[in-house]
């Protein structure tokens, strides 16, 4: 599971402690106070001390869970002595009978929050304890064997059914959790290129605010004779081999975006519009060397932004300054980048052809 998962199951066996604790007291209190005829002869202290146990024992699994982020499944063993001992001080057959049906308290929450093989090895446990409680009561032996029998089965049948019921949660939100991860990849990549879109390419610009960084702007030359002369699965045919060829490209750490269209956004980390304009050129070359069918060229805008504190949209900052540049580029003749004027930049970096 995913950590918010993890973090709910977590606070979900916690409350199942605390929960448990108040009851444990309740029903020591209870009888005690209200039915103590049921009790044997000087237990009352005995089941006093148990349930006033229960609460500071619950508080420290509770504050174990959260140091160790794991459930207590030694809980469960506590929880079903204290059960037994209750039972042990129960004089009435039938309040007793009743008082062990409760040690399936402790299994419970082991095939809620633990392992199997907790699970199995608690169930045991309190499957001995039950069926040692319910054999001593008085009666026939085969009157005492179908208690026992009886007891078992409820606990095993109870536990088991959980169990099951768990493993299928955990198999439905493992998928749920699988498919939000799909559809959250699948809302951040172009569906025809694979590349980022705009929406995950700022999910990728954690921190890029406080650091230089450049950008280029890249359109397809006269894209719509493309599709006009070979068509649009021709048009997309292109798309999909600039694509690759920017990917091919790039540097290590550079991110690769289509933003719309024919248009590519690339953002690099930069020291200078020198540099920025030099990947520009770069990838311009690159398209313009592919020898796909049919050939097609970019034009490019190449521009740095760097930190000023101010508050402001990245993308939406740099995109507007690379689309003024590319128009520039396609003014001039296309297939050419036009960079920022900077320190030992020109304005334009003309094709090599």
């Amino acid at each position: 599971m995913g950590g918010d998962e993890t973090g709910s199951a977590l606070r979900a066996s916690q409350v199942f402690i605390v929960l448990c604790a108040p009851a444990l007291l309740l029903l020591a209190l209870v009888v005690v106070l209200l039915v103590p005829d049921v009790l044997r002869p000087g237990t009352a202290p005995g089941v006093l001390a148990a349930g006033f146990a229960a609460p500071p024992v619950a508080l420290l699994a509770v504050v174990r869970h959260r140091r160790t982020g794991r459930p207590q499944g030694w809980w469960s063993v506590w929880a079903t002595a204290l059960l037994a001992v209750l039972a042990l001080c129960v004089a009435d057959p039938v309040f007793r009978q009743a008082t062990v049906s409760g040690l399936v308290v402790g299994p419970l929450y082991v095939a809620m929050f633990c392992g199997k093989r907790s699970t199995v090895l608690h169930l045991a446990l309190t499957a001995v304890v039950a069926g040692v409680l319910v054999a001593v009561l008085p009666g026939e032996p085969l009157v005492r064997a179908v208690r026992v029998i009886g007891v078992e089965v409820v606990l095993v049948l109870t536990v088991a059914g959980l169990a099951v019921l768990r493993a299928r949660l955990d198999a439905a939100v493992t998928r749920a959790v699988a498919a939000r991860d799909r559809a959250d990849l699948n809302a951040a990549r172009d569906p025809l290129t694979g590349l980022l879109n705009r929406r995950g390419l700022r999910c990728e610009l954690s921190g890029v605010e406080d650091r230089p960084v450049g950008a280029v702007l890249l359109d397809i030359d006269h894209f719509k004779r493309v599709n006009d002369a070979f068509g649009h699965g021709a048009g997309d045919d292109v798309l999909v081999r600039v694509a690759a060829v920017l990917a091919a490209t790039v540097r290590p750490g550079d991110l690769v975006c289509r933003i719309g269209g024919e248009e590519f956004f690339v953002l690099a980390p930069a020291g200078g519009i020198e540099e920025v304009a030099a990947l520009a050129e770069r990838l311009r070359a690159a398209v313009a060397a592919d020898v796909g069918v049919p050939p097609v060229t970019v034009s490019a805008g190449a521009a740095v932004r760097f930190p000023d504190g101010t508050a402001g949209d990245v993308v939406d900052e740099l995109y507007a300054r690379t689309d003024r540049l590319l128009y520039r580029a396609k003014h001039e003749g296309r297939d050419r980048v036009c960079a920022e004027p900077g320190a030992g930049a020109g304005a334009a970096v003309p094709s090599a052809g």
